[in-house]
């Protein structure tokens, strides 16, 4: 019951998320061809050359980035439509555990034989596999728009030796990235939604956080040192799409994200198990 009723209820957001993103997607594939044009090329890397390593690293050109690659230009793409992705699991997280009491629906749900455990279960399985479904839609359309660059034929001498396989091993790697960042944004809405009586703020409450997660990255890269450190633990950097299409992958980071969502699920059982719900 709980799962259905979930899922169900973000089914719609799911859809109307995903036309958002992939239209975003597809605007920044189709610059693609114009982008490695000779002159273009040449203009962009003069630019870049001209930035230090942190101003380049923030805009999401890391050390050794081909502009010239599909697979890295991919990773760009994903480098700023991830933050969206990133709020929307998030979002979907804080509205989990309380808009039931908002709505007066908590009363519907406690007069069937179910425990607190069991809707925080049911509710994490249906919106894991919302943010798969969602996922998927993306990553099957970034494939179409893809494909779709490279059967036109445009600047033909950068795509051609771009296989499908490749086109689908980038979408792979990105988007492994991306379910398990948003898997961690979205244990950390659950702990939010475990604690609020109410999900009128959840959803503005989850974009101003991962507003504050992007600023602090900035602040550390530009201040370096700790700040730096710590902010490459942070999953917006442990997670990066380039991090995984160049395989340059941070393994302390993933641990402690691991970590985080795992402790992030057993205090929204421990905080929910032990609130008092009013209906």
């Amino acid at each position: 019951m709980i799962f259905s009723m979930e899922f169900k209820n973000n089914f719609a957001k799911l859809i109307a998320w995903a036309i958002v993103i992939i239209i975003l997607t597809g605007l920044m594939i189709a610059f693609f061809p114009l982008l490695v044009e000779p002159q273009m090329t040449s203009i962009v890397e003069s630019l870049l050359n001209s930035l230090s390593s942190a101003p380049k690293s923030i805009l999401g050109f890391e050390e050794g980035f081909d502009i010239t690659s599909i697979a890295e230009y991919l990773s760009l793409v994903f480098h700023y439509i991830g933050i969206l992705i990133y709020i929307f699991a998030m979002q979907i997280g804080a509205n989990s555990l309380s808009k039931e009491q908002g709505s007066g629906n908590i009363s519907y749900i406690y007069s069937n034989p179910i425990s607190k455990s069991d809707i925080v279960t049911g509710k994490l399985c249906a919106n894991t596999i919302v943010y798969i479904i969602f996922l998927a839609i993306i990553g099957i359309a970034t494939f179409g728009l893809l494909c779709a660059v490279k059967t036109l034929g445009i600047n033909q001498e950068y795509i051609s030796n771009f296989t499908t396989f490749d086109i689908i091993e980038s979408i792979v790697r990105i988007f492994i990235g991306l379910f398990a960042g948003g898997l961690v944004f979205m244990s950390l809405g659950f702990l939010f939604s475990s604690f609020s009586q109410s999900s009128i703020h959840a959803d503005a409450v989850s974009t101003l956080f991962i507003l504050l997660v992007i600023l602090f990255t900035i602040i550390g890269k530009v201040v370096g040192g700790s700040l730096l450190t710590l902010a490459s633990f942070l999953p917006l950097e442990a997670f990066k799409a380039y991090y995984f299409i160049s395989a340059n992958i941070n393994i302390a980071a993933l641990g402690i994200n691991l970590v985080l969502f795992i402790v992030f699920i057993i205090l929204t059982y421990l905080v929910y198990n032990s609130k008092e719900l009013k209906y």
